[in-house]
């Protein structure tokens, strides 16, 4: 009921109904959206005062950092599926303003050179007509500044598996094979730091193989962006 409202009057908040505060009301972006500290390696939630995680301090990423606003948990992963099947602008504005509430988001800005967004395969790509990514950080360059965007930087390697469909072990697998950086664009990548952005952190498969390709062709450092991060299976969100 609430979902039909609100495709009726923008103006109801998508999660509890609330009017006039849509799409999200301030009491559903406290409850829902807290603000936690989270490991700039893997993203996910650490307890206060600790730095990195114990598994990030063993075995460090290739990326400078991570950051991520949510866990891909009610009612965000709901969001995020409704912004890759129509768009949703209105959706992609309100979530891209979540970032705003960390305040490490600006220095991370700070710190890049550009930003480009994870690439879609060629065949979803062509199937939904945008990359939902690339429509989430255009959404937050209309609220703060960013460093330019880079929107073709990077691309799916044409046999790269939709990794969805496989599990941690297999991701792995398929990582050096997922993407790679166009010749054309190597020069505008050579001695930056690169901001990659992306709606979902899994398993960091992806981001992997965008980070080795960056680096590979001359990155001086690469970070990421993201929405929400999927929380481990033993957390209890759901």
């Amino acid at each position: 009921m609430v979902r039909a409202l609100g495709r009726a009057l923008p103006a109801l908040c998508e999660v509890c109904g609330a009017w006039p505060d849509g799409p999200l009301c301030p009491q559903c972006r406290r409850d829902l959206a807290p603000l936690l500290p989270r490991c700039p390696g893997c993203a996910r939630p650490v307890p206060v005062g600790v730095a990195r995680c114990d598994g990030c301090t063993r075995d460090p990423p290739p990326w400078t950092a991570v950051l991520a606003r949510v866990d891909y948990a009610y009612p965000w992963d709901a969001w995020i599926r409704a912004l890759k099947s129509r768009g949703a602008p209105g959706l992609a504005r309100t979530l891209a303003a979540l970032w705003l509430d960390d305040p490490t988001l600006r220095t991370r800005l700070a710190e890049a050179d550009l930003w480009t967004p994870i690439p879609l395969a060629p065949a979803r790509l062509a199937e939904r007509g945008y990359n939902q990514s690339w429509v989430l950080m255009r959404a937050l360059a209309r609220l703060t500044a960013t460093p330019p965007g880079e929107p073709t930087l990077l691309a799916r390697n044409p046999d790269a598996p939709i990794l969805h469909h496989l599990d941690a072990s297999a991701r792995r697998q398929q990582m050096h094979h997922l993407i790679r950086v166009s010749p054309v664009a190597a020069a505008r990548v050579r001695g930056r730091h690169v901001l990659v952005v992306d709606d979902v952190m899994t398993t960091g498969t992806t981001l992997r193989a965008a980070t080795w390709a960056l680096r590979a062709a001359g990155a001086r450092a690469v970070s990421a962006l993201v929405v929400a991060r999927t929380p481990p299976p033993d957390s209890g969100v759901e």
